[in-house]
Parts: C-alpha cells; sequence; structure tokens
C-alpha cells in the first residue's frame, strides 16, 4: 500500500476518520491524500456577468481561505497522536458531484485505498440508505474503508470478520484482504447465517474455505438463528471484531447479501468500520 485517498469536510466525523488513515498510513508506510471537494453555487441568470465573475471570484477565495484554515487542524490531529511524521498532500477540488470528484482524484493520485467518513451514531445508516459515502462503496474500484463516527481505533486491527454467500468475486475479495497481513497480523472469521437451519449451508462453507487450505489464524463461521441481523452483529460484538469486510456491488448490495431489512441491521450495530471490495473490480 503505497497511497490513500482520504476525502474530509473538516467535520468531526471526518477528523475521527482522519485517525485511521493516519495510524494505516503509519503501519503500511503509505502517503495521505487528504480531499476536500467543494461546489461553486447556482447564480440567478439576472446577474450581470461582470457582477457574476466578480462573485465567484470573491466565493473562490473564501473557500481557498476556509479551506487554509481548516488544514492546521489535521496536522494538530496528527501530532496528537504522535503520527505528524507521515507524509500528507493536501488536494482542493472543485466539483459538482461530490462522489465522481473522489472517484477521479482516486484514479489520478492512484491511490490503494480510500478511507471515508459516516456521519452521526447510526453510521451504517449513512452508507445503506443513499449517502455519499455509499455511493463511493458501490463504485470505488478500490477498496474503501467507511468508519462511522463513533468507531474508535488504537491503531491494531487484531480481527477482521468478512461476510460470505459463497461466491467466487468473494474468494478473490478474501485474498486481497489476506495481503493486509503485510502490516497486519489479524485473525480473520469468514461467516454466514444460516436462517433455514439446514446442513447445507455447512457443507458449501466446507467448500468454500478449501480455497484457503495453509492460511492460518482463519475461522470459517456458520451461525445459526432466525434473525439474521441480530446473530451477526452480536457476533461482531462478542469476537471484538474490528473490521467488517464484505465484496459490493453497482446496486443495493445488502439487500443482495442479506436479503433482508436494512434498516433492522443499523438499529443493531453502527461502531464497526466496513471495508468494501467492488465485486466488478475483482481480478
Amino acid at each position: 500500500m503505497k497511497k490513500i485517498l482520504f476525502p474530509t469536510d473538516f467535520s468531526e466525523a471526518a477528523n475521527k476518520a482522519f485517525i485511521y488513515a493516519l495510524k494505516l498510513a503509519d503501519k503500511t508506510g503509505a502517503k495521505i491524500t487528504t480531499l476536500h471537494v467543494f461546489k461553486k453555487p447556482t447564480i440567478s441568470a439576472h446577474h450581470m456577468p461582470s457582477t457574476l465573475e466578480k462573485f465567484f471570484e470573491s466565493f473562490d477565495w473564501y473557500e481557498f481561505e476556509s479551506y487554509k484554515r481548516a488544514l492546521p487542524p489535521l496536522r494538530e490531529i496528527a501530532e496528537k497522536n504522535n503520527l505528524g511524521h507521515v507524509e500528507m498532500v493536501h488536494v482542493m477540488r472543485e466539483g459538482e458531484k461530490l462522489v465522481d470528484t473522489i472517484l477521479e482524484v482516486a484514479e489520478e493520485d492512484e491511490a490503494d485505498v480510500i478511507v471515508i467518513s459516516t456521519t452521526g451514531a447510526e453510521g451504517l445508516k449513512e452508507i445503506f440508505l443513499g449517502s455519499n459515502a455509499g455511493e463511493v462503496l458501490e463504485h470505488a474500484p478500490i477498496p474503501v474503508l467507511t468508519v462511522p463516527e463513533d468507531a474508535e481505533f488504537d491503531g491494531q486491527i487484531n480481527k477482521i470478520a468478512f461476510t460470505t454467500t459463497y461466491k467466487e468475486e468473494e474468494k478473490l475479495a478474501l485474498k486481497k484482504l489476506l495481503a493486509w497481513r503485510e502490516w497486519f497480523d489479524f485473525e480473520l472469521f469468514v461467516i454466514n447465517v444460516d436462517t433455514a437451519h439446514i446442513e447445507f449451508h455447512n457443507k458449501k462453507m466446507d467448500q468454500f474455505k478449501e480455497a484457503f487450505e495453509g492460511e492460518e489464524k482463519m475461522n470459517f463461521v456458520v451461525l445459526d438463528g432466525t434473525d439474521m441481523f441480530k446473530v451477526l452483529t452480536n457476533y461482531l460484538d462478542e469476537q471484538h471484531i474490528d473490521i467488517l469486510g464484505m465484496t459490493t456491488h453497482k446496486r443495493n448490495f445488502i439487500q443482495e447479501l442479506f436479503e433482508y431489512s436494512r434498516t433492522k441491521f443499523l438499529s443493531y450495530h453502527s461502531k464497526v468500520p466496513i471495508l468494501s471490495f467492488l465485486a466488478d473490480s475483482l481480478k
């Protein structure tokens, strides 16, 4: 991992996610590119061109001054966490569509991962119900780490869970995830929730894990229960999972993964960051 893209609006939620980006960069030796995207306001056509030009000149200057004032606090966060040595570059970009601009900069910068915040106590709600972070998850061709506002990171990734429905693309995502062991010595839990209470899922899991024969510290677990989301989130809590991994698609991937009520899942859990791999980009 060489480059991390960190989009920010300089909010408190974004600052929490920035700590994740910093500690990830510290572990991997990566450089962080912070990205602030702004959009010029829409002006009525009744304005004279000269007035409009002066307005936009003033607006650009205001945005630039605001941007400059926001940068020192990022440096202070780095210093406070003894991560002032992490290499950073700061980019400010005008863009009509935030998500498109994030993806454009990620491609230009050849980023390896995007770290982005979700807001509010129900951070996952922002992902699954159509937020900017959710759109980045569904379209970025590189891994995306979404960090809920209430998540806390101690710099260690000891346990990662990964949801599976036994698809080939998930094997590819898992192999990419296992490459993170170059920097983090984590235990990996590959999980499926069986709500039908049939032997089928155990047999499918046995077949699925054959692709990872010889890998250490991998657990293949079929969880049994009638409430898929409650079972899953309870397991994440019990095992003290640091990150939840999954594959995503350019559509409503939560319905595809779980085929269940999104809001019920959100009511159970909100603090575990999600590391997503876009299925269409896996090779």
